[in-house]
């Protein structure tokens, strides 16, 4: 049995991007898989790291708050985040956690100027979400540019291994019947990389 984190990026849980964590959270807990959920947009974590939180990062001196997103993390097999993508990239409290969470000393350090990954053996994979047409989105090279950044800069950088993303495009506009089929496509996804 696996230990499955989801970190949730969308402020309403109502959204189609709450519909994915639904069928997300659904298929690990049929497979019986181990679920814990972290919707960012709730928790009693600022998104901004403060100049002393940084240098105290640097100690090894973490907030109880950032510690405790830690122990869930170094719990976790696998990691799936959702969000929509907003101004091409994770919404800004996503991004947020990101930076306080994958702290140096617990998801990376530094020999000079070249990263060590603390994260390794441990997979992520992300489902996101775009407004404009996944033909459109993709063609325009965009796709490329944010899969090459959370893959290198910030996936492999800490040393985790990273998933194939999955991208739904059109999600604002989409029929009922276009929602279902990308839902199954999750599902699928998630049979794919994470119950292997």
């Amino acid at each position: 049995m696996g230990k499955q984190l989801i970190l949730f990026m969308h402020p309403d849980k109502d959204s189609f991007n709450g519909a994915i964590l639904q069928k997300v959270k659904e298929t690990f807990q049929s497979s019986g898989e181990e679920v814990m959920v972290r919707d960012i947009h709730q928790l009693a974590l600022s998104p901004v790291l403060s100049r002393k939180e940084y240098k105290d990062s640097l100690q090894g001196i973490y907030p109880r708050e950032v510690k405790e997103e830690h122990r869930y993390m170094e719990w976790a097999d696998k990691i799936t985040i959702i969000f929509p993508l907003w101004w091409g990239t994770f919404p800004a409290a996503g991004k947020g956690y990101l930076d306080r969470i994958l702290s140096y000393g617990f998801a990376y350090e530094l020999d000079g100027e070249d990263p060590i990954g603390k994260m390794k053996g441990k997979e992520v994979g992300v489902i996101y979400t775009t407004g404009s047409p996944k033909e459109e989105y993709e063609g325009s090279g965009m796709a490329d540019s944010v899969n090459k950044i959370m893959e290198e800069a910030i996936f492999s950088f800490c040393g985790f291994t990273p998933l194939p993303p999955l991208h739904f495009g059109n999600v604002v506009l989409a029929s009922e019947e276009e929602h279902e089929e990308m839902l199954s496509q999750a599902k699928e996804y998630i049979k794919k990389y994470y119950l292997n």
